[in-house]
């Protein structure tokens, strides 16, 4: 909102930011009325003199009427230039949402669309909000006359209009008793008006008073006769007719949903979808059926209740709610199809079973009645309970996916975004409070894992104690460490054991349920449940040996699968874990999934809720030995170092093998076939794998911990995502200093330094290659030495020392021409004549430079180092250009795209395709560089290098200015350089 505000629903109103702006004179007030009845139209000076002089304008009235609006401008301030002068009259200027009765008619507009889909909650806000828009009577302080009691009339009978409309929504939403004495003062101060009395009729039978309403016909129909000398009207003819039906004759009408929640937020795209499914079939059809699932307190059945709230008047004929017992007390079929019968009116039940079933089914013929099943077990608690045919409708929550239940909808609730969740945490604790503390509230919102019962917990905790921060809970939360735990202490209620069952069961491999006799064992039960736990609690323990279609214990399952990290799993990732075939794992998965203790995050990838996780790994450390734990959690690490060194050897098939892979588990059969699906493997993967490297660090498995972020460097690289491996390369050094491997340790410190250089750290980077010499210099390792050193000599270029770079690289080369020929030797003689091309052309000795590239192709090409032999042929290609031989660097420069795109090197590609716009540019190809830039530019968007993408834009917008002197800043690929 801009902070300015007209109004005519009141007494004149104008205000802007700093306050109102009150208009003293009447005449003024007159003109700036009729103007704003009119916006935007032009008004007339002649029309705009008959209105502010009711129709009488004075000799003159044109300049009294320019000195009125020379006035009225003074009198409006800052405001005042909205008032225009134009060759056809005047206007005042307008923006959206400043003049009260535009925002009324947009609420009001809103609110009949929400009417008209079924969403009374939301109309009922919208017109309350449109009412809260009077101030008074309109124009209570402008002079009357035609005009103005014109526009008084309509905008009063505007206000009774959606009086009207909000009194009706209400009746239908059940409010009845809440707006019968509204309606009593609507009906008396219009006793000639027939829909307000109607209303008062169906609202006064509504809530059970028909002999009241029955009165109020009468009283209504002699005050029409006696005072106006007419009947009733249809619509008034037509609420007293549907009173006077008898009881009898009328089915019964239950009205059994629960209450709404105060608090309910979001899902409004999946309770328009749901809503629309149920409404849509026609009698006859087969009935509208609709599966509600999720995990324990994600909000299944205020979900169900806030439908069947919203879709009371689509459903005339009841509302019945049935709580179906859920996991620990699931009642019986027979049972059910009596309370529903029982509910519709029928007192007369059968004993047999497929009578009872075959009644209900009769009874609900031709009736638009809604079901809420709530919790249920399986598809045969209730399939006795579903109509034969619409328009009877039915919705059903579970905890399990009900896959037997032919003809169902399914709607998956999942965890509340972030937005939702924030908003949910302010309608409890309020806005004020909730947006006093964005970033707590962010913290808290995470923290809960957008499931509704937590963020209920933390609210109504904040709620009670009025004087507590956010930042306070959330740090509570913290230092507990367990967010399940944590939250699970706001209740004050007793933490359960993660074994409840004080009898164990004699079969290990049987997961333990405990039983409940009869009600009281169940409220006793409760007592000491905890809302959060306690729904959770009982998923799991309803997990059954073997349920899975297999000889699977899925509770095992379920434990030892949250001890592996990533945000999601695949099922290869969950069978290695496991110790099972995919075919069992897939099976265990499936199973979890349909039970919610899993979700199904992506095609083949699973996740936990984080709290669900906490969970299941409380149950692990109490009912799995350690060793089985740690044996899960290796045979993942071990499953992701496998993988990961076959992508690896595609990624850089010509990388030396070293002595240190040995300790790499053969990964049989291949997980995938060639580079394209290693590289999709390896995105899918990857959250997993640097997870898998902490994981095997923190168990004390060195040679994993070792080895995986090595076998992880070159797919970062080439995605440039680099920065992600710092944490696991420095892991990665104390367990090769563990293992006493005075190579591989500075193997890990060389690449740790690589990923400082790719950082812009420099000095750490320079710092670290010198820390890695003395451990090769300890393995005797000659050839690792001379390779730290050019790699130091490489990043002194890089921090912008290209001469004394050049100088480094030049003893370099010597140091390894006199050194005995090694498949190691040739890989760093590439590196050392790729980077000193790059230092001498930095340095200013671009022909040195042109004479080392023959040399360096050639190397490259025999030992088949794709990624460098990619980068010398951009680089050569850049030289001539900047040269001026671009003709010539751009067949160098497409050479280096084919060679970056065959290896799937997405940084290199946009490298080269920046080179090739600036080749173009010289060449005057303006298209052809503007393509190319432009695919580049959307490379380094897609790899987050905004800053990049920001000068490629940049040069594409001055492609029609002079063309300047080619850069060399940008485009040069140094990403490969440095040697892993």
């Amino acid at each position: 909102m801009s902070g300015t505000r007209f109004g005519i629903l009141g007494p004149l109103l104008v205000e802007d930011p700093s306050g109102p702006r009150p208009v003293a004179a009447a005449r003024q007030r007159a003109v700036l009325a009729a103007l704003l009845l009119t916006a935007p139209r032009t008004v007339a000076a002649a029309e705009l003199a008959e209105q502010v002089w009711n129709l009488e304008p004075p000799a003159g009235a044109a300049g009294t009427l320019h000195s009125y609006l020379s006035r009225l401008r003074a009198a409006l301030g800052p405001l005042g230039d909205r008032v225009r002068t134009h060759s056809s009259g005047y206007t005042v200027e307008l923006h959206d949402g400043e003049l009260d009765v535009d925002v009324f008619r947009d609420l009001r507009e809103r609110a009949r669309e929400a009417v008209a889909r079924a969403d009374l909650q939301s109309a009922t806000a919208l017109y309350t909000q449109a009412l809260a828009l009077w101030r008074g009577a309109p124009l209570a302080d402008v002079p009357g006359g035609p005009w103005r009691d014109d526009a008084v009339r309509y905008w009063d009978e505007q206000e009774l209009l959606t009086r009207e409309e909000l009194f009706e929504a209400e009746v239908r939403l059940g409010r009845a008793a809440a707006v019968i004495p509204q309606l009593r003062v609507l009906v008396a101060e219009n006793p000639f008006r027939e829909r307000p009395a109607a209303l008062l009729l169906g609202a006064l039978a509504a809530d059970g008073r028909r002999g009241e309403a029955l009165t109020e016909y009468q009283r209504v129909r002699r005050v029409l006769v006696d005072e106006a000398g007419i009947e009733p009207g249809e619509q008034l003819k037509a609420a007293f007719l549907e009173i006077l039906r008898e009881d009898e004759d009328r089915p019964a009408t239950p009205r059994l949903l629960p209450a709404d929640l105060a608090d309910f937020t979001g899902r409004e795209d999946q309770l328009a979808a749901v809503a629309e499914v149920l409404t849509a079939p026609e009698p006859g059809d087969a009935p509208a059926v609709v599966v509600v699932t999720g995990p324990g307190g994600i909000g299944k059945t205020s979900f169900a209740v806030r439908l069947g709230q919203r879709l009371r008047p689509r459903f005339p004929d009841g509302q019945v709610f049935l709580r179906l017992g859920g996991l620990r007390a699931p009642r019986r079929p027979a049972e059910l199809v009596a309370e529903v019968l029982r509910a519709l009116g029928v007192t007369d039940i059968p004993g047999d079973a497929d009578r009872r079933t075959a009644l209900l089914r009769g009874t609900l013929a031709d009736r638009r009645v809604l079901l809420v099943l709530d919790d249920a077990t399986d598809p045969a608690q209730i399939r006795r309970l579903l109509p034969a045919s619409a328009p009877a409708a039915v919705v059903v929550t579970s905890r399990r996916r009900l896959p037997g239940l032919a003809g169902q909808v399914p709607v998956e609730l999942g965890r509340l975004p972030a937005d939702q969740a924030a908003a949910l945490l302010g309608r409890i604790i309020g806005a004020e409070r909730a947006g006093a503390e964005p970033a707590a509230l962010a913290r808290l919102v995470e923290a809960c894992g957008g499931l509704p019962i937590a963020l209920r917990i933390c609210g109504a905790r904040l709620a009670q104690r009025r004087g507590r921060s956010i930042a306070s809970l959330v740090s509570r939360l913290e230092a507990v460490g367990q967010r399940l735990e944590g939250i699970d202490a706001l209740q004050g209620t007793p933490n359960p054991s993660p074994n409840p069952n004080p009898n164990p069961n004699p079969n290990p491999n049987q997961t333990s349920y405990p039983s409940y006799n009869d009600n009281d064992d169940i409220a006793a039960g409760d007592a000491q449940r905890s809302a959060l736990r306690g729904p959770l609690e009982e998923s799991y323990l309803a997990l059954n040996y073997g349920a899975a279609g297999r000889d699977v214990d899925l509770a095992r399952a379920f434990r030892l699968l949250s001890l592996i990290g990533g945000e999601r799993f695949s099922l290869p990732a969950a069978a290695a874990a496991l110790g099972l075939d995919e075919f069992d794992a897939d099976s265990a998965v499936e199973h979890l999934v349909q039970v919610s203790l899993l979700e199904a995050a992506a095609p083949d990838r699973f996740a936990f809720h984080p709290l669900i996780q906490e969970l299941a790994r409380e149950h692990a450390a109490a009912t799995d030995p350690e060793q089985a734990r740690a044996e899960a959690v290796r045979r993942w690490t071990s499953w992701c170092l496998a993988g990961a060194a076959v992508a690896d050897r595609l990624f850089d098939p010509n990388r030396p093998r070293l002595a240190w892979e040995a300790w790499i588990p053969d990964a049989s059969p291949a997980p995938f076939a060639g580079l394209p699906e290693a590289g999709d493997w390896f995105d899918r993967e990857s959250a997993g794998l640097l997870e898998a490297a902490a994981a095997a660090a923190a168990a004390g498995d060195h040679a994993t911990a070792a080895a995986l972020p090595l076998v992880l460097l070159h797919g970062f690289r080439i995605r440039g995502r680099v920065e992600e491996l710092e944490e696991p390369l420095r892991a990665a050094v104390e367990a090769a200093v563990e293992l006493g491997e005075p190579e591989v340790a500075g193997v890990q410190l060389n690449s740790l330094a690589i990923v400082y250089g790719a950082l812009g750290r420099f000095d750490e980077a320079i710092a670290t290659f010198a820390e890695a010499v003395p451990h090769y210099e300890s393995a005797g390792l000659a050839e690792r030495v001379a390779q730290a050193r050019i790699n130091a000599a490489i990043t002194v270029a890089q921090s912008g020392r290209p001469a004394e770079a050049a100088e480094r690289l030049k003893d370099s080369l010597a140091e390894l021409d006199a050194l005995p020929a090694t498949p190691l030797l040739s890989s760093l003689q590439v590196s050392v004549m790729l980077a000193l091309t790059e230092a001498l052309r930095d340095s200013g000795d671009p022909q040195a430079a042109l004479e080392l590239y023959p040399r360096l192709l050639a190397a490259a090409e025999a030992v088949g180092d794709t990624p460098r032999l990619a980068i010398a042929w951009g680089n050569l290609g850049k030289l001539h250009a900047k040269n001026g031989r671009a003709e010539e660097g751009v067949p160098c420069i497409d050479k280096a795209l084919e060679l970056h795109r065959s290896i799937g090197n997405r940084d290199g590609e946009g490298y080269a395709l920046w080179a090739l716009g600036e080749a173009r540019a010289i060449l005057g190809q303006k298209d052809r560089a503007r393509c190319a830039w432009s695919e580049a530019r959307e490379i380094f968007l897609a790899l987050g290098r905004h800053g990049y993408a920001a000068d490629l834009a940049q040069s594409i917008a001055e492609l029609d200015e002079p063309a300047p002197a080619p850069s060399t800043s940008g485009a040069s690929d140094t990403s490969e350089t440095s040697v892993a």
